[in-house]
């Protein structure tokens, strides 16, 4: 290679040329340099040169076989970031061996890293150089990829050839064996060393002529022999190939033995087998075929498909048969059924072979799944239908009325839904235990069945609660009272006998009506069903109502004052409940003898809510027994801080409401709080109203007259509130210290003579058993007067004092 001695120190040598240096003149050295810079730019082979590990120059070649965009992509970054890990060593090795200048390594293969995060193999060669009088590396690089398929692709065709299962053998003209892969090893047992060069006659142990092989297509089938003589079924497929032949031999011993064994296996198969022709003709059926398809052998071959007993719901069969003939899919999975009259279901599956020739073939396998279509249809009816009485659950209700909503059969037809619940039916669960109580809800479910009418449907959502939905009428809600009130009638027409006892049983119900043109989900109407039913319960027993949309809004009303006193309850330091008081006198005296503590509400938004509301509300969602601990917790703070406690002079009272009395916990809370407060139990007094002793709360196990003892066994003193307006009896009075008259006998104590004979009888009885009577709700000097006359020993009520904070009440003592 020549240069001029101004390029030996810029210029690249070529590959491991000894480089001589002749002297030229300036000009003729600056030609020289641009044709050679000319020369690699334009050499077809790439060419990068890299200093200290950074590439410093790459020609137009190179930017291509690294797909580079730009020469920035290349010139300024480390060589390495085009060298796979894997070639990385080997490449910093070569470049070690360069020990002199102009050296250069034997050519190697690498694999490179292209810009575009691909990879690809290339011949390399390092020399050792300079770069603008610095110690540099000139790599040449061939894209040897091509080659590489190449090479890849003759060794995948040997690979091929060597491990395929046929038997691939190549012959002379002369039929000498010139090639003899290792499955023609397995087949016939010859090795490839003992039958190269025989003739292959002597080898497979029959004769072959390619020619007539050729002039019948050039496949034929054959008897060979193995080497120890066993017999050899074999297919020979024969191409010319040069002045031969190759051989391709299929063994199709062991295929011919699986025919005759799969034909065993077919004809004891309990599913149906056939083998259909093209135009969908059965050319074979197995044994199981007639009992499950009710084919008669004797019409096969001959008989068609479409003339089974056999019908597919879902597909049309013809179809199916003709798409499989004219593009060789099968199908898979596909239900049928009997048509005449023999409950069976299949999965058929179907699958063409043969599908090379002019008239392919398909086979047909019918499995019985009548089982497993039957478990299926229990498992939905299971899925959507109560068990123990048979009617729709809930999520099956709902389907259906969802169902009639999106019909467009009937897209303005008026439906009624009512949501309905037995009275009372947990205490008749609990007493008389819950088999009878299967039984009570199975004859329930019976008797809203028959009400409903054949073209409703009826549901249990759960527990007792059941639903029905209806067809209505342009009267909407008139339409749907009258169906409650037959519900109800159902319900109440006669006790409900179930062999062991007899009992009465009352319902409410809550209905709504749809209005034409409305859109409303299955959920709505369910859930505004469920808000009048809510009304009706606090109508009271037995009660029917309608849904409007003033219910709603009440209920959502409702709703968020029960959220804004579940906040109150768990943070009681903000002040928003706190306790009043109402002063209570002795009658003969006038001197204060104690207090009435009432928790009070007063809502940011609503102002104060009436204790009754906030008390019934917390009862409703089982808060009733958090709110009264806070009462007396609070009452019993305020007698210590704010009424200067001494024990035996003041009675605190407070009126506990059902869920409070049926609370196990409440004897537990009650000395917790008294110990916690340093107040005597005696100065405590928790009344009890009338209506307590009916509260369904006693199916718990806690009876009333066990809790009243275990109250009084504290120390603390009971008394009856409201007496005279319900449900007390003489047993419950002797468990109490005082008896509260109701404020309606007191009101009227003036004006009739009834009214002053009931309040005599009351004192009489108190007086008998060592009670306190206290008179409440008076209102004027005369009742008081009168209550005092007839034995009342204390009174409290408007004209004595009205509720006001514990400071107020706490000034009036002095």
């Amino acid at each position: 290679m020549y240069v001029t001695e101004s390029d030996n120190a810029s210029l690249p040598p070529s590959d491991g040329e000894e480089k001589l240096v002749v002297p030229v003149e300036p000009d003729s050295a600056e030609a020289l340099a641009k044709r050679y810079r000319l020369l690699v730019e334009l050499s077809p082979d790439a060419i990068c040169v890299h200093e200290g590990g950074l590439v410093v120059y790459v020609n137009p070649a190179g930017l291509r076989l690294a797909r580079a965009q730009s020469i920035d992509q290349m010139v300024g970054h480390w060589i390495t970031e085009f060298v796979h890990p894997d070639s990385i060593p080997g490449m910093l090795e070569r470049l070690a061996s360069l020990g002199e200048e102009d050296t250069a390594t034997e050519p190697a293969e690498a694999l490179m890293l292209l810009t575009d995060g691909t990879t690809k193999p290339a011949e390399i060669v390092s020399v050792r150089t300079e770069w603008q009088g610095r110690p540099a590396f000139q790599v040449i690089m061939r894209d040897i990829s091509t080659k590489k398929a190449a090479e890849d692709a003759l060794k995948y065709q040997a690979a091929l050839v060597d491990h395929v299962s046929d038997a691939v053998i190549a012959i002379s003209a002369e039929g000498v064996i010139q090639a003899w892969n290792p499955a023609a090893e397995k087949v016939y047992g010859t090795p490839a060393t003992q039958a190269l060069g025989r003739d292959l006659a002597d080898v497979i142990g029959a004769a072959f002529v390619p020619r007539e092989a050729l002039a019948l297509g050039g496949t034929i089938e054959s008897v060979h022999r193995h080497r120890d003589g066993a017999i050899r079924n074999v297919r020979v497929s024969v191409t010319s190939m040069g002045a031969g032949y190759v051989l391709l031999c299929a063994d199709l011993t062991a295929a011919r033995r699986a025919i005759e064994l799969f034909g065993t296996v077919v004809s004891e198969l309990t599913e149906a087998v056939l083998v259909l022709n093209p135009s969908g003709f059965i050319e074979m059926a197995n044994p199981a075929s007639a009992a499950l398809l009710g084919l008669d052998p004797s019409t096969v071959p001959g008989a068609h498909l479409g003339s089974l007993p056999v019908m597919f719901p879902n597909d049309d069969i013809r179809a199916l048969v003709e798409h499989m003939r004219q593009t060789g899919d099968g199908f898979t999975g596909k239900l049928a059924t009997r048509t005449d009259g023999v409950h069976r279901w299949f999965s058929v599956t179907c699958k063409a072979f043969d599908v090379d020739l002019d008239e392919p073939r398909a086979i047909a396998s019918y499995t019985d799944i009548t089982q497993q279509v039957v478990d299926a249809e229990q498992q939905r009816h299971r899925a959507s239908h109560d068990s123990l009485t048979g009617l729709l659950n809930h999520d099956g209700l709902l389907q259906r009325l969802d169902a009639h909503l999106a019909s467009d059969v009937e897209p303005h037809s008026q439906i009624n839904v009512h949501f309905l619940d037995l009275d009372r039916f947990k205490i008749i669960n609990d007493s008389l235990g819950h088999s009878y109580g299967d039984q009570v809800l199975r004859v329930v479910a019976g008797r809203l069945a028959d009400a409903a009418g054949p073209h409703s449907s009826v549901g249990r959502i759960g527990g007792d609660e059941f639903s029905i939905v209806s067809p209505g009428d342009a009267t909407g809600p008139a339409s749907a009272r009258m169906q409650a009130e037959q519900l109800l009638a159902a319900i109440t027409e006669s006790p409900i006998d179930t062999g062991i006892s007899s009992v009465r049983m009352t319902a409410s119900v809550g209905s709504v009506s749809t209005t034409e043109g409305e859109k409303r989900s299955g959920s709505d109407l369910l859930r505004d069903a469920d808000i009048a039913l809510y009304y009706a319960k606090q109508s009271g027993r037995a009660r029917a109502a309608v849904f409007d949309v003033r219910l709603r809004r009440e209920f959502q009303f409702r709703q968020q004052l029960e959220q804004d006193l579940r906040a109150a309850i768990a943070a009681p330091a903000d002040g928003r409940l706190g306790n009043r008081y109402e002063l209570i006198h002795d009658t003969a005296t006038g001197r204060i003898v104690g207090m009435e503590a009432t928790l009070c509400w007063h809502h940011p938004l609503h102002g104060e809510i009436e204790p009754n509301t906030f008390n019934t509300l917390a009862d409703h969602i089982g808060l009733g027994a958090d709110l009264g601990r806070l009462n007396l917790i609070r009452a019993l703070h305020d007698l210590n801080d704010v009424f200067g406690y001494r024990a035996g002079e003041l009675t605190l009272a407070m009126t506990l409401s059902p869920h409070q009395f049926c609370d196990d916990r409440l004897p537990h809370s009650v000395a917790t709080a008294l110990a916690d407060c340093g107040v005597d139990p005696g100065d405590l007094r928790l009344d009890v109203t009338e209506t307590t002793f009916a509260a369904d709360e006693f199916s718990e196990g806690i009876r009333p007259l066990d809790q009243l003892r275990r109250l009084r066994d504290l120390g603390v003193k009971v008394a009856i509130d409201n007496f005279g307006a319900g449900y007390s009896s003489l047993v419950q009075l002797q468990q109490v210290d005082a008896i509260k008259i109701a404020p309606t006998f007191i009101r009227d104590v003036t004006t009739s003579h009834f009214a002053d004979t009931v309040i005599q009888s009351i004192v009489a009885i108190a007086r008998s058993a060592d009670m306190t009577v206290i008179a409440t709700g008076v209102e004027t000097a005369p009742q008081l007067e009168a209550v005092a006359v007839a034995g009342c020993q204390q009174a409290q009520g408007p004209y004595l004092h009205s509720p006001e904070s514990a400071a107020a009440a706490a000034a009036r003592l002095h």
